[in-house]
Order: structure tokens, then C-alpha cells, then sequence
């Protein structure tokens, strides 16, 4: 859901956002060191997006608008052309990789987001990718992504080759 990006914001909405914990958890916020201890707010938010700075002085201030991105591994193929990701004589350059998608089904769909890490700070690049390890004709499933290097899936795929 994310923390609001003015306004009233407390440690217990701070705790209730990281995921696995609860706004019971009373978590200082930061340690009584310059670096942020283990288990401190401030260090349970260096992986939100966006992360919080590490560097003190700290205040609450600090969490405005940040929030955990949920999601969920996926085995792809390298980007590249559609010849690559359906190439004619029926062979599969899946699955090399693993990336990441912000969509509730196990692998990416129309709308979604891809990324390189699963943190969702690194889009994936426009192109084509191979979502599944079958081979021949018809049973080869790829997505699209485009938009400017946004990561996001096209309007009607995945589709099969």
C-alpha cells in the first residue's frame, strides 16, 4: 500500500509497511550509533522504494512515501528480437535468466512490470523475451515489453509461437 506522502506518520505505520512485520514491533529508528542498526527502521528500509538514506541524522520525515514493491521470480530468456524468442526452427533460448514481475500470476501478463531485480528498481529493456522452456511450434510462450525501457508487458501477451 505504501506510507502516505504527507501528513500525520507514525512507528507504527512505519512497522506495519515492512513486509512480515507488524505495527506492533516498536523497532527503533534507527539505533543509537551514526549507522543504522540491524533491525532499526532505517535499516529495514534501505531495500523500499524508494530506499531510505542511511547517512544520520534521521526523522520521520524520512519514510514519507515509501513503500515495499511485492515480486514474484520468473525463468526468461535474454532480451532480444522475435526471431530469437520464436525462432523458426522451433528451438527455445529460454531459460537463462531470472527476472522479476510486480503481477499476482506466476509469470508476467499484460500490464505487468518486469524487472532485473526483485527490489523492482530495474526495468527490464524493450524486446522480446521467452517465458517457458517448451520447444516446436505453437507451445513456445514469449512476452513483449515496451514503452520506452519501462519494463511493461504489451497489451495481448504472453502469446505462443
Amino acid at each position: 500500500m505504501g506510507l502516505p506522502t504527507s501528513g500525520t506518520i507514525s512507528a507504527n505505520m512505519i512497522n506495519d509497511e515492512v513486509p512480515g512485520r507488524s505495527a506492533t514491533a516498536n523497532a527503533p529508528l534507527s539505533g543509537t550509533s551514526s549507522t543504522p542498526q540491524a533491525g532499526s527502521l532505517v535499516k529495514l528500509y534501505q531495500t523500499a522504494t524508494p530506499p531510505v538514506n542511511q547517512v544520520a541524522p534521521h526523522a520521520y520525515s524520512e519514510f514519507y512515501g515509501r513503500s515495499f514493491v511485492s515480486t514474484t521470480s520468473y525463468s526468461s530468456s535474454s532480451m532480444g528480437v522475435f526471431n530469437q524468442a520464436c525462432a523458426f526452427n522451433g528451438s527455445n533460448p529460454c531459460c537463462t535468466q531470472t527476472y522479476y514481475h510486480n503481477g499476482s500470476g506466476t509469470l508476467p501478463t499484460a500490464g505487468d512490470t518486469c524487472y532485473s531485480d526483485a527490489a523492482a528498481t530495474t526495468p527490464l529493456l524493450d524486446g522480446y523475451y521467452n517465458i517457458n522452456a517448451a520447444t516446436g511450434t505453437g507451445n513456445r510462450l514469449y512476452i513483449r515489453l515496451s514503452g520506452g525501457n519501462t519494463g511493461v508487458v504489451e497489451s495481448g501477451y504472453p502469446q505462443y509461437c
